[in-house]
């Protein structure tokens, strides 16, 4: 039987999109359709961008976010090798954790999939954590459930102690 989080075209996938440096609604622009072009990969929805403040690091600029919606037979390891490509072809150099950035892809949730690997954890550690994840996730998706967390991204968000401001842009 196929869930609601898997399809015949393939898992529910939703990406975190970031960008705090040069011009970053182009960046983001450009990361959705490089993103949208990677064969086995079906654009779904996109949430509005937000504007939010750094984490962790603060003394940065400002950032943009999004979250989208995808669907695809890729695997998350495979996924994940294409969005760090997409990385590197937008400039985004990884010099400092939680550094500034051209370009930032994540992957949230990967339909009901849980994975630990040194290079990959599902659903992301973080997100239950992240206004600047959870407010745009919830504008498209608010009843999804992020497996190993028992809860949907709008509860998650509601029980969310990241009180930072994240203001929705005018499209």
């Amino acid at each position: 039987m196929i869930s609601d989080q898997q399809s015949e075209t393939g898992d529910r996938v939703f990406i975190a999109l970031g960008s705090n440096l040069g011009d970053r609604a182009t960046s983001l622009q450009r990361a959705r359709e490089k993103l949208f072009a990677l064969s086995a990969v079906d654009f779904v929805r996109a949430s509005a961008i937000y504007q939010t403040a750094p984490v962790g690091k603060i003394d940065q600029p400002v950032f943009l976010n999004q979250v989208v919606e995808i669907r695809t037979t890729r695997s998350p390891e495979d996924l994940l090798s294409q969005l760090l490509g997409i990385e590197r072809e937008l400039g985004r150099e990884r010099q400092e954790r939680w550094g500034p950035r051209t370009i930032d892809l994540d992957l949230l949730a990967f339909g009901n999939r849980r994975a630990r690997t040194p290079q990959l954890v599902l659903p992301h550690p973080e997100l239950q954590r992240r206004r600047f994840v959870l407010e745009p996730w919830a504008e498209i998706a608010p009843a999804f459930e992020v497996c190993g967390l028992n809860a949907t991204v709008d509860e998650l968000l509601q029980r969310c102690d990241d009180h930072s401001r994240a203001q929705k842009l005018k499209a």
